[in-house]
């Protein structure tokens, strides 16, 4: 299904203005937090910048290669998850400097070495051809189009005539270059589905060379000394749409609104950073945790993706590259940190699972640019209701719980029918098949080891859970009563919101009653018919206290265990399953000794939740020092950690890890109660 290709409007640019604080903070503040150059030794296949949902974006060649100075690396592009992130060339864009010199216009090499600056928001290249300071700045101007700002400087003492050459190379492997016009170009590239505009300067010639290759020659001019020479080119990408669709696209582009968007541009990224540093909390006093959280603010926005294909909203990818399409509790996640600075985003992160609602109810596990690669065989746990609130309380729209709730009390009602096997109230994760990973998937915590042994049981026609009850799954849906319950009162619906909150109440009690061992001071899953729980001490022990499920002296207990030196309490005290298990592997695998920040969130929470506001404090700051790059300039945010040596594990520039970072440095300034 081809959908309509929209641009970022200057409506939605002046919405984000609105949520933004005094301006204290600059953009020019926080410069290369990221290294995006190519052959970074945490980043071997390079990653890049992009912007407002852009599907394409840049990033840096080796400063010292002249060769590949003058323009920037990429664009770099991505699509359906197959095709991953992609580059269709070192540098399309190479400028050229050169100067007439007495009837004949002559090359000007660069000399020395580049200057690479990336600020929130920009892409900044300075260098220097003869007597003449060339600086280079690329930025976002809608959801499919970026735009490059050429400046050429005199610096001598005389007079001269300069003009500038543009040339490159597309070599990604299948692209198929050619002239739309005397200054455009046209690229299909992954078989033609995906599209690529270029254009130059009105004044500009171009002329094809070999295959996939181009010159562009720009009008030369005369310039004093101190005097600028100034052009821009314009580049959209459009994934999933004909040649004729971004071609249209790219007509909306106006070279006289250059100046007007680099403005917004400054104004928009200084609003976003503002909205989370102003944020009164003691965290956000220390540079190095603003530059943490900045960090992760551009992390999240570089894995933004607008509506394209059969995604009908934007949302954030957990990890470009890596992960290249949404999922669910990885966009509800990120949907409660996007609140506080991207509140627009937010809303759309959340309605980009429901696009995709089943008619039984269920949220499907990842949504892609194409539904055929979808995966519709299990859920996620659900946190949807959590986040709707998170959004509701830190914008105050009642028309988007209005929107909201008929969707997330529909999901709530589907858990009960299609994952509680005995129908006991107390719910199982599972999948549409008898596969057992699929209930695993479920979980989120793959191959977590509580789940040894499992088996699936059929509830219904595609409906199959495990024989185990799960301790988190009953407390996320637990405090997602209440959640609904305080949203429907918002909107008038008090009968529906007293019969769940009698249903959350209820269940609060069995998950104290049945889920705890008093012995051992924790929570844990239990099996079917039997009730024996699954004494595996694991993260999971943790989320009655994120969710506020636990007694008070419950909750002391599992802190208790969590400081442990014998099980959490060594190197940093959340790690995924307890030091002493014997399948303890920090090092490699999903769950079986890494640390999460997510988790990490849930545990912290979960402590100022119930009044442990120290310990909170003390281990929020304890952060940056334990998980490694996590606050480093340079260093990607990783999507978890080895939690015996702080080592950044699997993949990079990962969203709920940004996400949380951001959640944990500046919450503390809510003011709503964070369990209704």
């Amino acid at each position: 299904m081809k959908r309509k290709l929209v641009l970022i409007t200057a409506v939605l640019v002046w919405s984000f203005s609105q949520v933004f604080g005094k301006g204290k903070f600059k953009q020019e503040q926080f410069v290369n937090l990221l290294n995006i150059e190519v052959g970074y030794s945490v980043s071997p296949n390079g990653y890049f910048f992009s912007d407002l949902g852009d599907w394409h974006g840049y990033g840096f060649n080796n400063p010292s290669n002249l060769s590949l100075t003058g323009g920037f690396r990429g664009p770099a592009f991505a699509g359906e998850r197959s095709l991953k992130l992609q580059w269709l060339s070192d540098c399309f864009e190479k400028l050229t400097v050169v100067e007439k010199v007495g009837q004949d216009m002559e090359k000007i090499p660069f000399t020395g070495k580049a200057t690479y600056e990336y600020l929130p928001g920009r892409l900044c290249q300075q260098l220097q051809a003869g007597d003449i300071l060339v600086r280079l700045k690329e930025i976002a101007v809608s959801d499919r189009s970026t735009m490059i700002e050429y400046t050429l400087i005199n610096q001598g003492t005389e007079e001269k005539t300069i003009g500038a050459l543009l040339s490159g190379k597309a070599t990604y492997k299948d692209a198929q270059c050619k002239a739309l016009s005397k200054n455009s170009l046209g690229i299909g590239v992954a078989g033609n589905k995906h599209h690529f505009v270029v254009s130059f300067p009105e004044n500009s010639v171009l002329m094809m060379k070999a295959k996939n290759t181009y010159e562009t020659t720009m009008e030369s001019k005369q310039l004093r000394p101190g005097k600028s020479y100034v052009f821009y080119t314009f580049t959209t990408y459009c994934p999933a749409a004909s040649q004729e669709e971004a071609i249209a696209v790219h007509r909306t582009l106006e070279v006289k609104k250059a100046k007007k968007y680099l403005k917004e541009n400054q104004k928009r990224w200084e609003g976003y950073i503002n909205s989370i540093l102003e944020r009164p909390t003691p965290y956000l006093q220390s540079e190095r945790n603003r530059k943490w959280a900045v960090k992760a603010l551009m992390t999240l926005h570089t894995n933004w993706r607008s509506a394209a294909g059969d995604l009908k909203h934007a949302g954030v990818q957990p990890a470009t590259g890596h992960f290249d399409a949404f999922w669910a509790w990885d966009s509800w996640e990120h949907a409660t940190a996007l609140s506080i600075f991207n509140p627009e985003l937010a809303k759309d992160q959340m309605r980009t699972m429901f696009d995709f609602q089943t008619p039984e109810g269920m949220i499907i596990d990842l949504v892609s640019l194409y539904q055929k690669d979808n995966n519709k065989a299990c859920s996620k746990p659900p946190i949807a209701g959590w986040a709707t609130y998170m959004v509701y309380q830190r914008t105050g729209d009642k028309a988007f719980i209005k929107e909201m709730l008929p969707k997330l009390l529909k999901y709530h009602k589907w858990r009960y029918t299609y994952r509680d096997h005995d129908q006991n109230g107390l719910c199982e994760y599972g999948g549409i098949g008898p596969k057992v990973y699929m209930g695993q998937w479920e979980s989120g915590m793959d191959v977590a080891v509580k789940f040894h042994g499992v088996k699936m049981l059929k509830n219904a026609e595609d409906a199959y859970s495990f024989d185990q009850e799960s301790i988190e799954l009953n407390s996320y849906l637990c405090a997602e009563k209440f959640y609904l319950a305080y949203m429907l009162e918002e909107i008038g619906d008090k009968e529906q919101a007293a019969t769940l909150k009698a249903e959350g109440k209820k269940l609060r009690k069995m998950i104290q009653d049945k889920f705890f061992d008093k012995e051992t001071g924790f929570f844990y899953d239990r099996k079917l018919g039997t009730g024996e729980l699954v004494k595996v001490i694991d993260i999971s022990g943790w989320i009655p206290l994120f969710t506020k499920v636990a007694t008070p002296e419950q909750a002391a207990a599992v802190k208790k265990n969590m400081l442990d030196p014998e099980l959490f309490g060594t190197y940093f005290p959340f790690s995924s399953l307890n030091h002493k298990h014997p399948l303890y592997r920090p090092d490699r695998g999903y769950f079986r000794g890494q640390t999460w920040m997510n988790y990490t969130y849930f545990g912290i929470r979960g402590w100022k939740n119930y009044g442990f506001a120290e310990d909170a404090e003390k281990y929020t700051r304890l952060l940056p020092d334990k998980l490694k790059g996590l606050a480093d300039p340079g260093y990607p945010i990783r999507e978890n950690w080895n939690s015996a040596t702080g080592e950044g594990m699997t993949a990079m520039h990962f969203g709920w890890s940004s996400a949380f970072s951001i959640l944990l440095l500046s919450e503390d300034s809510d003011i709503f109660p964070y369990v209704p």
